[in-house]
């Protein structure tokens, strides 16, 4: 019967992707890493470089760069397309897949608890290393020799239903994730993310209830001013997986680390995630890195960049 349970689960998150891909577009950067929250306005778009740099629990260390842009096509729904390569030390530079993802916000204003849905195909092979979320059960390093891995697919497709609150410079996001293996074998693995978040004093709210927004030149701090600095803290873990739900610590991985972002400009930003694997099969550190750069308006922003 649980079983059954969560398949129903799944079929209604398949349902509300599909009724999403009928109506709209729209996109956004969060300040986590991991956890998401709610798109860019219509019109803009986001381009982020994300390398991470990772001391294995099985295996050699490795370093993975994901590239990812997203774009804000409605006031609710986003699109955007990720690639990832990574470094296995001793290793050559390997390419590890492509993801495809979409989202979207049910309400168009802020309604306290929001809700977003989310969607991700994964054209990925066994080499993908960068984690975007961790399921199921096991670690995820690359145990299997690299030239095998690589030509063997690990398409998947993910979605993730999503609560989170504003409240002036704050903000907390709760994802439920539940991941679909396109590959034998079958089923569901689950997972969390949650995180909290508090704004740089130089951003201020939206009044469309799309989180924070950076003020005009004129008002902007110094450029090495605490003002510019955000903080917060994010955790991710799997919750195994259909045939066995549920928090199973010692064989699941678990991370948790605080999150920090330094806006240069209204467009651009620093991101900076030092992340301690929690569990026997987690990674023991993931330092995590990003630089991001918005464009409120795609054609005069990125003609002229700043």
């Amino acid at each position: 019967m649980r079983d059954h349970n969560f398949h129903f689960i799944h079929f209604l998150l398949l349902f509300c992707f599909a009724g999403m891909l009928a109506s709209g577009l729209r996109a956004q950067m969060d300040p986590y890493f991991t956890a998401i929250n709610y798109p860019v306005k219509a019109g803009s778009g986001m381009l982020m470089l994300l390398p991470d740099f990772q001391a294995a629990r099985f295996g050699p260390d490795f370093a993975t760069t994901m590239g990812m842009a997203e774009f804000g096509l409605t006031p609710n729904w986003s699109a955007g397309i990720m690639a990832e390569s990574e470094k296995i030390s001793g290793l050559p530079l390997t390419y590890g897949g492509l993801r495809f993802n979409t989202y979207y916000r049910l309400f168009h204003h802020n309604h306290g608890l929001n809700l977003t849905l989310y969607g991700e195909y994964e054209d990925l092979n066994q080499a993908a290393l960068y984690k975007m979320e961790v399921s199921g059960f096991g670690p995820e390093d690359l145990t299997t020799p690299l030239a095998l891995a690589r030509r063997t697919p690990a398409r998947t497709f993910e979605q993730r239903v999503i609560v989170y609150y504003d409240w002036k410079h704050w903000n907390a996001t709760f994802n439920f994730i539940s991941e679909t293996p396109l590959e034998a074998p079958y089923g569901d693995n689950f997972g969390y993310v949650w995180g909290v978040f508090h704004s740089a004093a130089m951003m201020e709210a939206d009044p469309a209830g799309m989180g924070m927004k950076a003020m005009g030149r004129k008002s902007g701090p110094p450029e090495f001013s605490l003002r510019r600095l955000g903080y917060g803290l994010e955790m991710m873990g799997a919750l195994g997986n259909n045939r066995q739900p549920g928090f199973y610590w010692s064989n699941e991985q678990q991370y948790l680390g605080p999150v920090f972002t330094y806006q240069l400009t209204r467009h651009w930003s620093l991101h900076l995630e030092p992340t301690l694997g929690l569990s026997g099969v987690s990674d023991p550190l993931v330092l995590r890195l990003g630089i991001q750069y918005m464009a409120n308006h795609l054609g005069r922003d990125f003609g002229r960049l700043w």
